[in-house]
């Protein structure tokens, strides 16, 4: 956890504190949630209408439309979960995976290449435009760029498989030289099912071992099934951190 919120920090135009922690803000990327949002760092008597309250006075005099809140005290976001749904907010739940050696699914991590990022581009562009969130074309440009700013502040070196010159599937490896993240999993729907996932995984485990990092973790949604792939790859649960989401208002008839 320490890791990856050292890098957002990075990331962050400006940092404010508030009551329970400290609110990050990127206003280059402004619409991207995860570069601009309240760090809960010290949850004791946290409520959810305090730190709704402190979204709404932060991030509304930043102009920000969305509301974002991070908790990576588990038992508080746990604690807290069911006030935020009471308001309406998204709830999310995602899980640390430490790798701790190989698991019972193997793949042939010789087919993965390293590639730059603007190889891995096409794919992700295609991928991301299906998404949920994907309301525009600018959106989608945003929060691909919003990327490559913390691939870049992470040192990540990237990974791919190609098909007929194509690259289908592709994973980032970040590290601060001594703890690795492996992070940015994708596969093209079309291509899925073929151990592409997989093997770009394993290829990023084997180069952080072999760079001598003593520890290599991912993230994963705890509540989706890639976790369960992750866990078959060798890498278990070790904590768990919450987030809390209150979409922009759509907008309304011209």
């Amino acid at each position: 956890m320490a890791f990856e919120e050292a890098l957002r920090e990075r990331c962050a135009e400006r940092i404010v504190p508030f009551k329970f922690g400290r609110a990050l803000f990127n206003a280059t990327f402004t619409a991207v949630w995860d570069l601009n949002v309240l760090r809960v760092d010290e949850a004791q008597g946290a409520t959810v209408d305090a730190l709704a309250e402190e979204a709404e006075r932060l991030q509304g005099a930043a102009g920000q439309q969305h509301r974002r809140i991070a908790v990576g005290d588990d038992k508080a976001g746990a604690r807290l979960e069911p006030g935020f749904r009471g308001l309406g907010w998204e709830t999310d739940r995602f899980v640390f995976m430490a790798w701790h050696g190989r698991g019972d699914r193997e793949a042939d991590t010789a087919i993965v290449e390293e590639v730059d990022a603007a190889a891995q581009r096409p794919l992700r562009e295609r991928v991301a435009a299906a998404e949920p969130w994907a309301d525009s074309e600018e959106t989608v440009r945003m929060v691909l760029d919003s990327s490559g700013l913390v691939a870049e502040a992470a040192g990540a070196r990237h990974f791919a498989v190609r098909e007929e010159g194509e690259v289908v599937s592709a994973t980032d490896l970040y590290s601060d030289g001594r703890t690795a993240q492996v992070e940015d999993v994708v596969t093209s729907p079309e291509h899925r099912g073929r151990g592409y996932a997989s093997a770009t995984v394993l290829r990023a485990v084997e180069e952080a071992l072999a760079g001598e990092h003593d520890f290599v973790f991912l993230i994963a949604d705890d509540r989706d099934w890639p976790k369960e792939l992750y866990a078959r790859l060798g890498f278990v649960p070790i904590g768990r951190k919450w987030t809390f989401l209150k979409r922009p208002a759509p907008a309304g008839p011209a």
